[in-house]
């Protein structure tokens, strides 16, 4: 891995700043708080985000800021990378938003725990080695804060050993081993449990051959119960076959008797038929003969003629009707003009002025116009005695018309009864004839019915009455039926239990496998306990100890090789106990951490630290975070001796990028490049 540049937006005490990283080594320097530590924790915070304890929103995002985030370009097996984590802060707190990471161009923006997966599988870390306060691998490899380190030499070394076992990986012997107990009582639980499940194998293997001796018992009851319910099947087809050739039998008679019973029925019909036939014939014969008598006396009319001579009344009827409308309508106009010309002649004779002109009338032009109105009134008179006398005479035509058209109808009211009196003389003739022909059929018939009738009797003497016998073969069919049905529900019965039982021997037979098997399985389980306890505990130990030994060891050689590089003093001596707690000895006698000088406890630190890191690296070799290397004020309390001794121990790593935190001018002689920091109104600035 190897970082390319940081982008800090609202971060701490930088406002806006992007500081390119080249490759080699790299000082950042500047007085305390300039802004060096705000920049590492924000390469920790664009890597895994924030971290209980740690890393928090509130400690990143600058005061009096809303929005932030960091952006950070770094180099990693290859491939080009670039994170984004944003800020945001909000009523109560300050939280991440979504983020951006872009692998060789392709952009992808994910939720804050998925960036940090993400980075976790390019840097090839375990998933465990992030925890919520520490990136245990990066904290221990790439970056450790200066005092975090001094806690680890002087914290409680039970704790410093599970944090190495995690850190290198070892702590999976303990899981096991912790793993093992819970899986061995889990495993002791369980052969209890089938030793319990086994524990009643004899009873059911006995409760087995109980019923397995039931089951041949019931199968040979079952045999004598099928061969008597098969004698009983024969008689009872027997005795059904016997009862329907006597209810065939039986059958033929009922139906001689019934046919019997519908021919007398038919023969009494025919002789009712007969006797009433008979009285209709002396009825008829009578009425015949009186309306025969009446058409002889009628007088024969011509029906046609009669017709037409009354559709001739009623058209003259008709047309003097009309007429005389007509001239009643000419009879009142002519009554107007008589009444209006006497009216106009009182009126002239009355007349001083003319009501038009209103000059005076003379008595000549009245006279003139009496004479006019005598000769019109004349005229008229003459006119309507010529109507009346019409109108009177149409009227008496009218009614001589009337009575003829009267008589004429009468006449065509005799004819119609004379007709109506000899259809009925027809029908009743046509009637009688009937009747007679259908005496004629009845009396051939009732002769061949009372002859079949002869012949019914005749048979009805050979046909025997089976009714009693019938009956007696029903009971004795459903006495049969009884039997068998008694057998049946026996055979029922017994196949049902042996079903049952069959059912239970299959049920007993599984369990019995499976109590076996149970039984069996508490053997290997016993093996298997005591191989668990005693053989793989053993060994897990075993291996714990040995690979702990080795780490121990080159782990204790390499400490003591950086501590003999940084300080030259033969009367002090470094080196570890097993649990990695250093063990200080001066002039032949331990002495206490806190004893030696403070160049002394960061020598300490430091050899601690990169001892760490090599033996992390070694162990897993397939992390992606070995080529970096951050040092956070590796020089404190060193003499100007000390702070040349650390250009060995930088050009002895073999780091791509090495970044060196302090504020020693001198280091700036032997590292490649210098970054340096300023802070000015509280915002940090880089040169």
């Amino acid at each position: 891995m190897r970082i390319r540049y940081i982008h800090l937006n609202n971060i701490r005490s930088y406002v806006n700043k992007r500081i390119e990283f080249p490759e080699g080594s790299i000082l950042l320097s500047g007085n305390i708080g300039s802004g060096k530590t705000s920049l590492l924790l924000a390469v920790d915070f664009a890597l895994f985000g924030f971290r209980k304890g740690n890393l928090s929103g509130n400690g990143l995002l600058r005061k009096g800021s809303d929005l932030g985030f960091v952006e950070l370009s770094y180099e990693v097996n290859g491939k080009e990378v670039v994170i984004r984590r944003n800020l945001k802060r909000s009523a109560l707190k300050v939280s991440q938003a979504s983020g951006v990471i872009e692998i060789n161009g392709i952009r992808e923006e994910l939720g804050p725990t998925e960036l940090k997966q993400k980075i976790l599988t390019l840097f090839n870390y375990p998933k465990e080695s992030l925890t919520r306060s520490k990136a245990l691998i990066y904290n221990y490899t790439v970056y450790t804060p200066q005092e975090e380190m001094k806690a680890i030499l002087q914290g409680d070394s039970e704790e410093r050993l599970n944090i190495l076992r995690r850190v290198f990986g070892i702590d999976k012997y303990k899981r096991i081993l912790e793993n093992l107990k819970v899986l061995t009582t889990k495993l002791k639980d369980r052969k209890k449990e089938l030793n319990l499940l086994s524990s009643n194998l004899e009873q059911v293997v006995q409760e087995k051959e109980i019923k397995i001796s039931r089951f041949k018992e019931i199968n040979d009851n079952l045999e004598n119960l099928k061969v008597k319910f098969g004698e009983i099947e024969k008689i009872f087809e027997l005795k059904n076959k016997e009862l329907e050739e006597i209810e065939t039998k039986n059958k033929e008679r009922d139906k001689v008797i019934n046919d019997q019973r519908v021919l007398n029925s038919k023969l009494d019909s025919s002789v009712s038929l007969m006797n009433r036939n008979d009285s209709n014939i002396s009825n008829l014969n009578g009425e015949i003969n009186n309306l025969e008598a009446e058409l002889k006396s009628f007088q024969s009319v011509d029906s046609e003629l009669l017709n037409k001579k009354i559709s001739g009344a009623e058209e003259d009827i008709r047309k003097l009707e009309s007429n005389n409308l007509i001239t009643n309508k000419k009879i009142g106009e002519i009554e107007f003009l008589v009444n209006r010309s006497e009216e106009l002649k009182r009126d002239i004779g009355s007349l001083e002025l003319c009501p038009t002109c209103k000059q005076d009338v003379s008595e000549t032009h009245k006279k003139e116009i009496y004479d006019k109105e005598d000769l019109e009134l004349k005229k008229s008179r003459e006119l309507y005695r010529e109507h009346k006398e019409t109108h009177d005479n149409n009227l008496n035509l009218i009614n001589e018309l009337k009575e003829t058209l009267e008589e004429l109808r009468k006449d065509r009211g005799r004819i119609e009864v004379y007709l109506a009196k000899k259809n009925s003389f027809d029908d009743k003739t046509n009637y009688l004839r009937n009747i007679l022909e259908e005496q004629k059929r009845l009396k051939i018939e009732i002769s061949e019915l009372n002859s079949t009738k002869l012949g019914y009797d005749r048979l009805l003497e050979n046909f025997l009455d089976y009714g009693s016998e019938i009956e007696k073969k029903k009971i004795e069919i459903n006495e049969i039926v009884s039997v068998k049905g008694n057998l049946n529900s026996e055979i029922f019965a017994s196949e049902r239990e042996r079903e049952m039982i069959r059912e239970r021997i299959n049920e007993l037979n599984f369990e019995i496998s499976e109590k076996e098997k149970f039984k069996g399985n508490v053997v290997k389980y016993s093996e298997m306990i005591s191989f668990l306890d005693t053989d793989f505990s053993g060994l897990m130990a075993t291996i714990e100890k040995q690979i702990m030994k080795k780490v121990h060891s080159d782990f204790d050689s390499i400490f003591k090789e950086w501590f003999g590089v940084l300080i030259d003093s033969e009367d002090l001596e470094i080196g570890l106990d097993y649990s990695f707690t250093p063990v200080i000895r001066q002039n032949g006698y331990d002495i206490d951490y806190d004893h030696l000088s403070g160049g002394e406890r960061t020598a300490a630190a430091l050899s601690y630290r990169l001892a760490l890191n090599h033996i992390i690296n070694t162990i897993m070799s397939d992390i992606n975070t070995k080529d970096i290397l951050i040092l956070d004020e590796p020089t404190d309390g060193f003499s100007s001796e000390q702070v040349d001794k650390l250009r060995i121990v930088l050009e002895s790593l073999k780091a791509e990028q090495i970044i060196i935190v302090s504020h020693d001018p001198k280091i700036e002689s032997f590292v490649d490049n210098v970054i340096k920091f300023e802070k000015k109104e509280g915002e940090s600035f880089v040169y």
